[in-house]
């Protein structure tokens, strides 16, 4: 990994398989979220060939500033090469027409995301001695897969939260902290007492829960130790947010254009009227969505190219897309098919 930059700084992790095929995690280093467009960019020819990779999404967040950009190619444990794309390749549409075609895949993008989670893991604990990890539902969870087998997770010194859930019984198939837990944590040595689940005692009927949950949770939050859970600005500092994105932009459950985005009190928020069922739902503010210390998008597969690129790309400011309102310090990962449809990409 290399870290250069002129207005802001890029981080570029790419991660190789034996078939040359690697998932690119791309980190702005800027104090507030901006669009960068990246038209193709080149590299020389001979260090695309001696890494036998293929960057398949740059995606970045600064205002159109003309940025060198540096890349290390991760192979076989070694740097391949490090180049340097000049500013002038970098803003312009050309393509490196000799560039080989390489395409990643989830399996890849499944191996980044664990390698930057164990990265932020071992950061956190070598500073405090705690690592807190706040996660969303849904299938995301499993490219975790891969850290399971991994003798070097410090994973008594875990502590998982979660950034939305339905006001269900842990038992209930929709329940985020039951799906969780069944295709990872119930098999790696995490503390029960640090994985921090909904109050399943208030919430046997989701009618009339998201109020009660919302504020059991808030207090859980808000008695925990600062050497576990930090806190500054009146806000509480996460070590990794892993986000997903809904097909209309959504993020926890925080929806379009809903009065909650723009609610910065508590920390955590009941909502009973989420368009999607169950109605009842706590979750994250966006105002501690945006004060972690590093966020994580995770986009895997076709399905969610078109949001992506709108995302990433038009970045609405109106509340239309709660993704596009996420700031500070983020990182996507993404496969090729996620990454399909932006037109600022590098190939």
């Amino acid at each position: 990994t290399q870290y250069f930059g002129v207005h802001h700084v890029l981080v570029f992790f790419v991660y190789l398989r034996a078939q040359g095929m690697a998932a690119v995690l791309v980190q702005p280093r800027a104090s507030q979220t901006h669009r960068l467009v990246l038209p193709q960019l080149q590299l020389p020819v001979t260090a695309w060939h001696e890494a036998h990779a293929s960057v398949v999404a740059v995606l970045s967040s600064t205002a159109n500033q003309h940025v060198a950009v540096s890349v290390s190619f991760v192979k076989g444990g070694q740097y391949a090469r490090s180049c340097t794309s000049s500013p002038q390749n970098i803003n312009t549409h050309a393509q490196q027409p000799d560039c080989p075609d390489g395409v990643a895949n989830s399996k890849s993008a499944a191996a980044a995301l664990a390698a930057l989670t164990a990265a932020a893991a071992k950061t956190a604990i070598e500073e405090r001695g705690n690592f807190t990890l706040a996660v969303a539902g849904g299938s995301l969870i499993k490219l975790l897969d891969g850290l399971k087998g991994e003798s070097n997770v410090q994973w008594e010194k875990w502590h998982i939260f979660w950034v939305d859930e339905r006001c269900l019984p842990h038992s209930d198939p929709e329940s985020n902290f039951g799906g969780a837990y069944n295709a990872l944590f119930k098999d790696v040595p995490i503390p029960a007492s640090q994985m921090y689940a909904i109050d399943e005692s208030l919430c046997q009927s989701n009618e009339g829960a998201s109020g009660p949950c919302a504020q059991a949770y808030n207090a859980t939050l808000q008695g925990l130790a600062l050497e576990v859970l930090p806190v500054t600005g009146g806000l509480p500092v996460f070590d990794l947010l892993l986000l997903g994105f809904g097909p209309d932009g959504h993020i926890c459950s925080l929806f379009p254009h809903h009065p909650l985005l723009e609610v910065e009190s508590p920390w955590i928020l009941p909502i009973n009227d989420s368009p999607k069922p169950p109605a009842e739902r706590i979750t994250f503010s966006l105002p501690v969505v945006n004060n972690a210390k590093q966020a994580c998008f995770v986009a895997v597969g076709e399905g969610k190219a078109e949001m992506a690129a709108v995302i990433l790309e038009e970045a609405p400011a109106d509340g239309s897309v709660p993704a596009a309102l996420v700031k500070g310090n983020v990182t996507w990962v993404m496969d090729a098919a996620a990454a399909s449809k932006l037109k600022n990409s590098a190939k």
